[in-house]
């Protein structure tokens, strides 16, 4: 199945049909954008949207399309890590093997 497809299947969004159809299928047709990826990429300044959706749009306009799959499988991940709240930053934090130094990573 396309992204497409997939999108008019119920509880299927863009960023889910994007990120299966380029690992799953190994085609990319879109890039799969998260809020996190939204947050991030607004404030790194590579775009300036209100919504996941028009992120992907600029993102799309600009961006070769040979980088989207690296997009989709990189930029997930990080963003999910960096942009969690401050309590599971911190209930990870102390859970670490070296609590006292990964305290103190995140002030």
């Amino acid at each position: 199945p396309t992204a497409a497809e997939m999108m008019d299947l119920p509880g299927v969004g863009p960023k889910m049909a994007y990120i299966v159809e380029s690992i799953v299928y190994e085609k990319t047709t879109g890039i799969g954008v998260d809020t996190h990826m939204h947050r991030m990429f607004n404030v790194l300044k590579w775009v300036n949207s209100k919504t996941p959706e028009k992120t992907r749009e600029q993102l799309e306009g600009w961006l070769p399309r040979d980088k989207w799959s690296t997009v989709n499988v990189l930029w997930v991940g990080i963003g999910q890590e960096t942009q969690q709240q401050k309590e599971k930053i911190i209930k990870k934090a102390i859970a670490s093997s070296r609590p006292a130094d990964a305290l103190g990573l995140i002030r």
